[in-house]
């Protein structure tokens, strides 16, 4: 089995993850617009996000690695300190990443309130990515909850995987539905 190190960097340099996270935002924007609003915003059970909140937890990680992203380009300039580290991740006991309090869906957001969040994070994204062009697979590094110390490239192969992730999960409890 990979370990998850291994399955970031199968996502390749910053072009090949555009490419991932431009196929899985259509796939995903498709789907969520094919959702009646019971099926968009309906728990599948109790404790279990409906896909209303599983995309916006996608849109409030993005803000977020967006940020580091920008931060270790400004870092590396010498315009900018390293944040305070991030707390490790905790993991539920099955062994599956529970998300940090600061990227929990809070809830509430109309359908198109949703899909704008969802495009506004992803052009900040793609403009930190830009920005920092060939320098993004150069350190410095940022430690992930999760993955441990990565690039401004490692950040965004988390992006890429994590939106696959959550698609796929989507998908698979509309299914059992």
């Amino acid at each position: 089995m990979a370990t998850a190190q291994e399955r970031l960097e199968r996502l390749g340099d910053a072009v090949s993850c555009l490419r991932h996270l431009e196929r899985s935002r259509l796939e995903l924007l498709h789907l969520l617009e094919s959702l009646s609003d019971e099926q968009l915003f309906a728990r599948p059970e109790a404790e279990v996000w409906s896909p209303a909140e599983v995309a916006e937890h996608i849109a409030l990680v993005e803000a977020s690695a967006g940020k580091v992203i920008r931060r270790l380009r400004k870092v590396a300039l010498g315009e900018a300190e390293m944040p305070p580290p991030l707390p490790d991740g905790q993991t539920r006991p099955d062994g599956r990443f529970l998300a940090p309090p600061a990227v929990e869906p809070r809830g509430g957001l109309s359908r198109r309130e949703l899909l704008e969040r969802l495009q506004a994070e992803r052009a900040r994204v793609l403009a930190e990515v830009a920005e920092s062009g060939e320098a993004l697979a150069h350190p410095p590094t940022y430690r992930h909850p999760f993955f441990g110390e990565l690039t401004a490239l490692g950040w965004l192969q988390t992006l890429a995987y994590h939106e696959q992730h959550h698609l796929r999960q989507i998908q698979m409890r509309l299914k059992k539905g």
